[in-house]
């Protein structure tokens, strides 16, 4: 992961077991800046990451994000979420943020 999303990283950590919905807040933006960092825009998160497979990304990524429950519909709208269990929902993201980082580095 980019060193400067480092301090955002730690406060999504910092608050999940007191607000998961924040801590999803700040792990769905940090998709989106590693997905920038990567080149692409960062605002249909899935297509994106479709992109990012077809460039050589593990196809583990795209079923990584049926884990997640990103839908398109959901990816379109980041700043709408529908958490039916916060911590499970916050885990996923932690778990996703990680594979993409790791695997398009």
């Amino acid at each position: 992961m980019p060193g400067n999303l480092a301090p955002l990283y730690a406060e999504a950590q910092n608050v999940v077991e007191q607000s998961p919905a924040s801590a999803c807040a700040i792990l769905r933006i940090l998709i989106q800046a590693v997905i920038r960092d990567r080149g692409l825009r960062g605002r249909h998160i899935v297509r994106d990451v479709g992109t990012l497979v077809e460039q050589g990304a593990p196809v583990g990524l795209l079923r990584a994000l049926d884990v997640v429950a990103m839908s398109d519909e959901a990816a379109k709208t980041p700043a709408e979420l529908r958490l039916a269990d916060g911590h499970t929902d916050a885990q996923n993201l932690i778990m996703f943020l990680h594979l993409l980082a790791n695997q398009t580095a």
